[in-house]
Formats: C-alpha cells, sequence, structure tokens
C-alpha cells in the first residue's frame, strides 16, 4: 500500500516534461517493482493456503471408520 501511494504520489508530480521522466522514472520503476513483489507474496499465500483447504477437505475412509467405532 505505501508503494502504491508513493507512486500516485510521484505520478501526480510529472508535468510530462523529459526531465521528469528521467529523475522520477527510476523512482516509479522501483515502486511498481516493489508492489509487483508484494502481488506475488500474496498469490503464492492464497495458493499454499487453498492447498492446505484442500488437504483439509479430503475425507480419509480409515480415519473415518476409527471416529465411528472409537
Amino acid at each position: 500500500m505505501n508503494a502504491y501511494m508513493l507512486f500516485t504520489d510521484v505520478y501526480g508530480c510529472m508535468t510530462g516534461d523529459k526531465a521528469d521522466h528521467v529523475t522520477l522514472g527510476p523512482m516509479m520503476a522501483k515502486y511498481i517493482e516493489r508492489m509487483n513483489k508484494a502481488n506475488d507474496q500474496l498469490l503464492k499465500l492464497a495458493d499454499l493456503i487453498a492447498k492446505e483447504e484442500e488437504k483439509a477437505a479430503q475425507i480419509d475412509s480409515d480415519s473415518l471408520f476409527a471416529q465411528i467405532g472409537g
């Protein structure tokens, strides 16, 4: 979120002048890269959670019979 706020702040300062692109462009690229890394981490986390939920949802018949009989 911080990278997004910084990006929008820098973007708002740009006037379209070539000098703005030279000085602010690399900074904006770093902010976009940081946002991309954060998105990738969120996607990986969501994938891990989905896999664990899928494992938890699977019914093991031996375990089920043991719980009924136990």
